[in-house]
């Protein structure tokens, strides 16, 4: 078995790190100054490597120490769940996901009612994911996230989701008033970005249309807004495979053209490998991969 630093040492640690500062952390575990410092520098000789920068009476982790900091939160919160569920069977799992705002609008929200169906004991707390962010917060059990991937993912699990295809779509009402015969007509339309840099209309019109420049743009802050745009009969957005799935069924949104592009980036499942040990993130991938078979 692994041997293990004292318990008591890596509490201590914890609150100290977490702090930054020795006297609140004492006052915290209702213990003397003297005393945490004995338990760092005792934790600091067992791991072989300085925990915190001592300026005067002033501290402030090392980058080591925010790193055990992360993963000791995380531990920690494991181990006060499992306690919980022991002194209540019958008590509620937490789960925190984050996913970018896009897909909860366009594609998340509208299934959660069968997940709560399937696993009632899960209260599930649903938090947005910055599209650019490649990692979830350190409060976050799961994240889907979206782009190429975090460019470190050692301690992480990193499942990559179905490859997205983009292609545009409009509303009926503007698609029945012609003038689609073909991709270079988009020209006479206005385009909905929802990125502010273009690059998602560039790279289609580039593939289907040539060096054409519509007249008129609209920027959104994500793919949500500009698919809501278009379903109000304001322009042409670009819409792909997930996000634009439900407003395609239901007649919302159609595909003037059903030539696409595939994306450079796609989304993916992330989270701790520490938190693959909690039931309710194992639970919750599953669920997700039966409704993505769905779509």
């Amino acid at each position: 078995m692994r041997r293990l630093p004292s318990l008591t040492a890596l509490r201590t640690f914890e609150c100290a790190a977490r702090h930054a500062h020795f006297g609140r952390a004492a006052a915290e575990l209702c213990v003397t100054d003297s005393a945490v410092s004995h338990q760092i520098r005792q934790l600091e000789d067992q791991l072989g490597t300085p925990l915190f920068a001592r300026e005067g009476r002033q501290v402030s982790p090392t980058p080591a120490a925010q790193r055990l900091l992360h993963s000791l939160q995380q531990a920690f919160e494991l181990i006060g769940e499992a306690c919980d569920a022991l002194r209540d069977p019958a008590s509620q799992a937490q789960l925190r996901v984050a996913v970018t705002a896009e897909l909860a609008q366009k594609w998340l929200i509208r299934r959660l009612a069968d997940f709560s169906a399937r696993f009632p004991q899960i209260t599930l707390h649903l938090h947005e994911q910055a599209l650019e962010q490649a990692l979830p917060g350190s409060d976050i059990d799961l994240a889907i996230t979206y782009g190429t991937g975090p460019e470190d993912a050692s301690g992480y699990f990193v499942r990559p989701l179905p490859t997205l295809e983009f292609f545009p779509v409009c509303s009926p009402g503007l698609f029945n008033q012609g003038g689609f015969k073909q991709p270079r007509d988009l020209v006479r339309q206005c385009l909905l970005h929802d990125d502010q840099d273009g690059k998602t209309w560039m790279a289609w019109l580039t593939s289907h249309a040539g060096d054409v420049q519509a007249s008129r743009q609209l920027y959104f802050a994500h793919a949500g807004l500009a698919l809501e745009a278009a379903a109000q009969g304001q322009g042409v957005a670009i819409g792909d495979n997930l996000t634009a799935t439900e407003d395609l069924a239901s007649g919302r949104l159609v595909r003037p053209f059903a030539a696409s592009v595939t994306a450079l980036g796609q989304y993916a499942l992330v989270c701790e490998r520490i938190r693959l040990d909690k039931p309710a993130v194992v639970q919750f991938m599953n669920w997700l991969s039966d409704q993505l078979g769905d779509s």
